[in-house]
Order: structure tokens, then sequence, then C-alpha cells
């Protein structure tokens, strides 16, 4: 007969169930990485939970994109992580992202009557000072001053 008392807490302490080979590999992925890569992913999928669908190969790919802009830390990732948008092909993602940024972020309010062409001032002025990363169909916006 078993002690049910006793078990207990060796029961609370077992790592949760890998259902899937996906799930598995995900798990050596992560395991593999160094203290601080891990921490860089933790960090993005806090902010990003869509790479929670993503396998191993894939999130690496994205943390080299971030190696190659100096972001290399989960600090850094907070520091500079502004804004996702779904990849639209007429750019106006673009679009959206200057628009958030500037009635958002800086608190702007515009006027009804104004029209303002978000893609140009994305394209003369706010592309100097943002990375935009593009992967698996979102783009990410990072402040290139972080």
């Amino acid at each position: 007969m078993f002690d049910i008392e006793r078990l207990t807490p060796f029961v609370h302490n077992l790592p949760p169930m890998i259902t899937s080979t996906r799930e598995l590999e995900l798990t050596n992925w992560y395991d593999s990485l160094s203290e601080e890569n891990q921490s860089l992913y933790d960090m993005i999928e806090e902010r990003c939970p869509e790479f929670t669908k993503s396998d191993g190969e894939d999130c690496q790919a994205f943390m080299d994109e971030l190696a190659e802009y100096g972001i290399t830390t989960a600090q850094q990732f907070e520091d500079s992580f502004y804004y996702s948008e779904d990849y639209r092909p007429d750019l106006s993602h673009y679009s959206e992202f200057v628009e958030y940024v500037v009635t958002e972020v800086n608190c702007e309010t515009v006027p009804e009557y104004l029209v303002i062409d978000w893609l140009a001032s994305w394209r003369r002025n706010y592309r100097h000072d943002f990375i935009d990363i593009e992967h698996d169909d979102i783009v990410y916006f990072f402040n290139r001053n972080f």
C-alpha cells in the first residue's frame, strides 16, 4: 500500500509532462542555451507570446537576428522592444507603428481634419530611430537607442 502523504512532496516537484515531439525539441533547445540566452528567450516569450508556438530553430533565428543589432540580453530586449504588427504587403504595418508611437507613446492628439501620411513619416524620419525585423509574418519594432 502507498503512503500518499509521503509521496506528495515528490509528485509536486516533478517536471511538467512533455506531450509532443515539438515540445521535447523546444525543451532540449532551451536547455542547451546559456543562462543569459535563456533569460533573453524568456523575455521574448513574455513580451511576444506568439513565440510559444515556435520551434527552437525558429526562435534561434530570431535571436540571431536580434544579435546582429546588438540585442543580446533580456535587459536590452526589454529596453528596445516597442511594438509588433502583422506584416502586410502594402507596408501599412509601418504606418500603424508610426501612428502608435505618435498617438499612444507620445500621447499626441491628432486633429481629425489632418491627413497624415504615416508611411512617409516612417520612410523619412522614424526608420532612422527604429529597427524593424520581419519574422514569421510579424514585424517587430525596436528602438535603436537602447
